[in-house]
This record gives structure tokens, C-alpha cells and sequence, in this order.
């Protein structure tokens, strides 16, 4: 069966603590409240709604499947634009919403704040009721349509959910704030694509669970059905894809090649380059973080994707917030630093990942170089997916045992063990 492979290298532990900070550089809100608050929630409506299995109100019908369902990213320019239209008023109030510059799609609430937690968690409540209006206002649709139109015929309560699963949109940023007169509270968010207006088309009718007519740009996840950047899709498919990464705290000679920390060390080098599997693929797209002879085999994207979904759990961990199998939650750490990556050591990954191992690589060919190893079929993941499912998987173990109640020391009998892989990531990251 054709797979994706994931190696990780790291020599270790995770343990040690601070590393908050938000999702985006000039964002505030941080990366699980971003997938957990907007993104996971909205794209899994997505799905339902392209599978068919969206109930239309209380018609007793559901809402025909679209064409070209664009899967939905956070974006950090919609954030800011965000954060930015509500500063620039004391309060914003349902019958005087913020607008924003040419006229993109939008979801604003104003919320009693006597009522409400003045936590960011808001959003996930305008969120949540937002999307799930649809299950018990229907929109009149006639039956046979080749296309679903807005109608605002009382049906307004309608209009954010549309607006969150419009095709067309495949960006969104939220912010929200407690006004000055302390008695409301607004969340505002922002998506890339037009307002949607009165009889306006919010998509063409498709089939169900199939993924046609994708955007310029995109193609079809082949897990979750929706339209997905090119770049984040194997080139062959079925096929081989390979991802690995790697993790050390050796010292090392920093050179910064993008904003974003990178840094590069000796790769472990094997005595001869390994060879290139047939049935190996790789993802496409931007690659200029690294410039080592096999660094096009990995993209800045998901390089930047690998730290990000390191970096916001190891600020979980730092916390305290990373619960162990009897629900008690890991000591909180007081000198967590933040993951960077290493393209000395991607180098030595994308080596031994390119080869489709089935097992992990030989410790002798790594020089004391930890290691992590994860394998997907490349049927049901795109590189985006199996990113992030790799790294949840390395996190897991942790769940499952009740090491390090009071003091978090790496001991012999952890090697080896599926502990492990949760202790294998440091300061320095590469990933292939």
C-alpha cells in the first residue's frame, strides 16, 4: 500500500517550559484556540455539507452538495485587518456593525457581557451557534436547483452559516474585544471572499461526497474531500510520499536564510548517498528556507507548519495544560524554548525518508541524533493532514501513561518505549 513516512530525530526531551505566544505574529489569539475555536468546526461543516448529510432546517430535506468546497485556513492579514476595525471604535452594535474595505464577507456579533465570559473563547460560541443555525432554519431551495441562492426572507439567521461555508472563501480572520462601557462584548471576523448578498448564488450544486471543479490552484483532498493548495497535495498519487523530520541540541552555527529561524548543522551523513526510492513523492511548492541538495524535497510551508504545531503545544506543556492518562495534568516548565528549525538535520531526514523506509534508520547513521518514525497510507493523507496527524501522534503517548507526576526526568526503561516519541523534540527541528 502506498504510504507517507514521517521521521523525526531528536536527542532531548521536550520537557522544559515557556513558550506562549500567538499564532501570528501581530495576532492575538493562540494556534489551538484558532483550530479548535474557528478552523476544525467550520471545515468539518464543510465536509458534511459537500457529503450531503447537511440537514436543511426543518424541512425535512438536506442542502444539496457544492462544486469546488474549499477547505478553510486562518490567515494572519484577515486577524490583523480584524483587530484593527474594532480598536478603531469605543463599541460596535448589531444595528451599527464595523465594515471592512471591499466589502469581503464578514460575521460580526455584539454580546451582553453580563452574560457572556470576556474570553476569547467568545468566538467560539459565535462561531458554534453560527453554524449550527442551519440545523433548524431551512432555506428554500427548489427541488432539482443547480444552484443554491441566498434569500433574506426572515432567514437572516441564516446568513453567517452560508457565509462560513461559502465555496468561495478559503481564508478567515477573527478577533473580538470588551467594549469601554464594560456591557458588551464584539467579535468580529473577516473571509476572502464577497459579502454574500439577497439572491445572490452561494454555490453550484455538485455530488455528493465527490470533489469536482475545484478553484484555480487547488485540488482535491483526497481525505477529507475538500479543495486544498496544490502545493500541500503528493505529486503522484497513489504513490510514496515521504515527509521526515529531525531534532537535536547539538550546538550549532546559526544562519538565518528567512525571517522565520532557521539554522543549519552537519546532517548525519551516511558513509554513501542513500538512494532515491521509485516510489517516493514530494510535496511541491516554495522552498528557500534551505538550500541543501535535497531541501526542494520539503516546502516552506510545511516547514512553518511543522514549528507552529510543535510550538503551541509545548506552550500547552509549559502551562500545565497537558493532561496525562489519570487526567492529572504535567508539572508546569520554567525554561521552554521555542522550536526552531534546522535544515542540517531536515537534510538528514529527507536522506532516509527518501529511501521509503519501513522502520527506523540505523542509530549508528545518525551520530546520537534521536529519532522519531510515522507511517500513513497516502491514499487517505495529503501532506497538510499527515503533518499535523504525525505531530499528534508523537504527542499522544503521553496520554496513555502516568510518568512524571512531580519532576519530569527522562529514564533508560522510556527508550524504546511509545514514550518516547512525546520526549524527542528540542530546540532544533527538521522535518522531511
Amino acid at each position: 500500500m502506498a504510504k507517507f513516512y514521517f521521521i523525526a530525530l531528536a536527542i532531548i526531551s521536550v520537557l522544559p517550559a515557556l513558550c506562549k505566544g500567538q499564532f501570528c505574529e501581530n495576532g492575538e489569539l493562540l494556534g489551538d484556540e484558532i483550530y479548535e475555536y474557528v478552523v476544525d468546526p467550520v471545515n468539518e461543516r464543510r465536509e458534511t455539507l459537500l457529503n450531503g448529510k447537511q440537514q436543511n432546517g426543518d424541512s425535512g430535506k438536506n442542502l444539496p452538495p457544492p462544486k469546488g468546497m474549499t477547505k478553510l485556513y486562518w490567515d494572519c492579514d484577515l486577524e490583523k485587518q480584524a483587530i484593527d476595525i474594532l480598536k478603531g471604535k469605543d463599541c460596535f452594535l448589531a444595528d451599527d456593525p464595523p465594515t471592512n474595505a471591499g466589502g469581503k464577507a464578514q460575521i460580526f456579533e455584539a454580546l451582553d457581557a453580563s452574560t457572556t465570559p470576556s474570553a476569547s473563547s467568545v468566538i467560539k460560541s459565535v462561531i458554534g451557534f453560527s453554524l449550527s443555525d442551519i440545523d433548524y432554519v431551512a432555506l428554500p431551495i427548489q427541488d432539482g436547483a443547480t444552484e443554491v441562492k441566498y434569500t433574506d426572507d426572515g432567514k437572516e439567521s441564516l446568513l453567517n452559516y452560508f457565509t462560513l461555508t461559502q465555496p468561495s472563501s478559503s481564508k478567515i480572520g477573527c478577533a473580538w474585544k470588551k467594549c469601554t462601557n464594560g456591557q458588551w462584548l464584539n467579535v468580529y471576523c473577516i473571509l476572502d471572499s464577497p459579502a454574500i448578498k439577497d439572491g445572490g448564488v452561494i454555490y453550484e450544486v455538485g455530488k455528493a461526497g465527490t470533489c469536482i471543479d475545484c478553484p484555480t490552484g487547488t485540488g482535491c483532498d483526497p481525505t477529507s474531500n475538500l479543495c486544498v493548495p496544490l502545493a500541500s497535495l503528493p505529486t503522484t498519487q497513489p504513490g510514496a510520499t515521504t515527509t521526515p523530520s529531525t531534532s537535536t541540541t547539538t550546538p550549532t552555527t546559526t544562519t538565518t536564510t528567512t525571517p522565520t529561524t532557521t539554522t543549519t548543522t552537519p546532517p548525519p551523513a551516511p558513509t554513501t548517498t542513500p538512494p532515491t526510492s521509485p516510489e517516493a513523492s514530494f510535496p511541491t511548492g516554495a522552498s528557500s528556507r534551505c538550500t541543501h541538495a535535497v531541501a526542494s524535497r520539503m516546502t516552506d510551508t510545511l516547514r512553518s507548519e511543522y514549528e507552529r504545531l510543535h510550538n503551541f503545544r509545548r506552550g500547552l506543556l509549559a502551562t500545565g495544560q497537558i493532561p496525562r492518562k489519570d487526567g492529572k495534568y504535567l508539572p508546569t516548565a520554567s525554561n521552554m524554548q521555542k522550536i526552531s528549525y534546522d535544515c542540517g538535520l531536515e537534510e538528514g531526514a529527507i536522506r532516509w525518508a527518501s529511501q521509503c523506509p519501513t522502520t527506523n534508520s540505523a542509530p549508528s547513521s545518525r551520530n546520537g541524533v534521536g529519532e522519531n518514525f510515522k507511517t500513513f497510507p497516502a491514499t487517505r493523507f495529503t501532506f497538510d493532514t499527515a503533518a499535523k496527524k504525525s505531530v499528534t501522534e508523537w504527542w499522544k503517548p503521553i496520554r496513555d501513561v502516568n510518568y512524571f507526576e512531580k519532576v519530569v526526568v527522562f529514564r533508560p526503561f522510556h527508550d524504546g518505549a511509545p514514550i518516547s516519541s512525546f520526549t524527542q523534540v528540542s530546540n532544533m527541528y527538521g522535518s522531511g
